[in-house]
């Protein structure tokens, strides 16, 4: 009995070996199938490029990425819950947040959003768009495409007001007046008309206006000025010729008187006048232009009863007495009122000539002249 009783503590050691070599040959085998069956592989995709990636089926996703490289930061956006286990997942995206500019209402900010188009982005930053507002690019545009946003707010007002309306000026002929001589016979007025103006500001700057009302309320006047264009007659003063001296005669000797019978009288013929040839305007006289013409012999006396003489008769009207001097400077004479004539009205004269050839070559002419009463 005694040595049964020893042997039995050495088949106990035997046996707790055994068992435990056992144990550690399970735990190996178990664990070595473990990391086969419990192993699990998926695609992710970074920024358009795809890898296999393996993991354990109850690691995080996060844990996968960041085991094979991938670090994620706030520039990215995960198509998956980064927390969620490897085991629900077969696919991961990775891409990096759009980012860029976005402008409105005066300010410009950076941003990075996980939002996909322009008008995603405006949902984000809570920017609503009014009936005229718009957006660059338009609201549809991938944001992927693009690293400017721009609000642009539109305003349009309606702007009333007075306008000016500049009188014009017409030039008008006048055939009686000398060539480059002019005259204002109407005064110009500048007229108003009332207008309203449609303005459009985008941002606040104004890029378009436009009329959309427009009435005169009171009419320009014309100015009207006549322009001369009567060419000017150009005269040549005839050189003064000296009068010879007046050489004295003795008187004749007185003869007896003698009756005669009664005779017809007939007109008593004067002595020539002498010529009164000057270039010198009388003292007192008085200017006035006046039209003169030219007539000749008649074989008749004057109205004055005096024969006419050229170079000093002239006929005129009756508000000249006979006897009344007319210094020509044209003519370079003084000419006597000495004739009156059917044709010769107020402010004409006729003047006397030697010979018919000479009137048709003086003409008529509008002469200046100086009147001695």
């Amino acid at each position: 009995m005694i040595e049964k009783e020893n042997k039995s503590p050495n088949k106990r050691k035997k046996s707790l070996l055994k068992i435990g070599m056992a144990s550690v040959i399970i735990t190996c085998v178990v664990g070595t199938a473990s990391s086969f069956v419990f192993a699990k592989e998926i695609k992710v995709t970074v920024d358009d490029k795809e890898r296999v990636l393996s993991g354990g089926m109850f690691q995080n996703v996060g844990e996968v990425l960041e085991d094979n490289g991938i670090k994620l930061g706030d520039q990215y956006t995960v198509s998956v819950d980064t927390n969620s286990v490897l085991f629900t997942v077969d696919n991961i995206e990775v891409k990096s947040k759009a980012s860029g500019e976005l402008s409105f209402d005066g300010k410009t900010i950076i941003y990075q959003t996980e939002a996909k188009t322009v008008g995603d982005l405006l949902k984000e930053y809570s920017i609503e768009l009014g009936d005229l507002d718009r957006v660059e690019p338009g609201q549809s545009t991938a944001l992927e495409d693009v690293e400017e946003v721009d609000v642009i707010r539109v305003e349009v007002a309606e702007l009333p007001s007075r306008q000016v309306i500049t009188f014009t000026t017409q030039n008008k002929d006048n055939p009686e007046m000398e060539a480059g001589k002019t005259k204002v016979v109407q005064v110009g007025v500048d007229g108003e008309s009332s207008q309203v103006e449609r303005v459009l500001y985008e941002n606040g700057v104004e890029v378009k206006r436009e009329i959309i009302y427009d009435e005169i309320v009171t009419a320009p006047i014309p100015e009207i000025v006549e322009v001369g264009t009567k060419a000017a007659v150009v005269v040549t003063t005839p050189p003064v010729v000296e009068t010879p001296a007046v050489v004295e005669t003795p008187a004749p000797a007185p003869t007896p008187v003698t009756e005669t019978p009664a005779a017809v009288q007939t007109p008593v013929a004067a002595t020539p006048a002498q010529s009164t040839a000057t270039n010198t305007i009388p003292e007192g006289a008085v200017k006035m232009t006046i039209q003169c013409t030219a007539y000749t012999a008649t074989g008749n006396a004057t109205a004055s009863g005096v024969m006419p003489t050229a170079n000093h008769t002239v006929a005129a009207w009756s508000g000249l007495p006979f006897g009344t001097k007319i210094y020509i400077p044209a003519m370079g004479t003084t000419y006597t009122v000495e004739d009156r004539g059917g044709a010769v009205t107020e402010g004409i004269v006729d003047i006397y000539m030697d010979s018919y050839d000479a009137c048709i070559q003086f003409g008529r002419q509008n002469l200046e002249a100086y009147i001695v009463y």
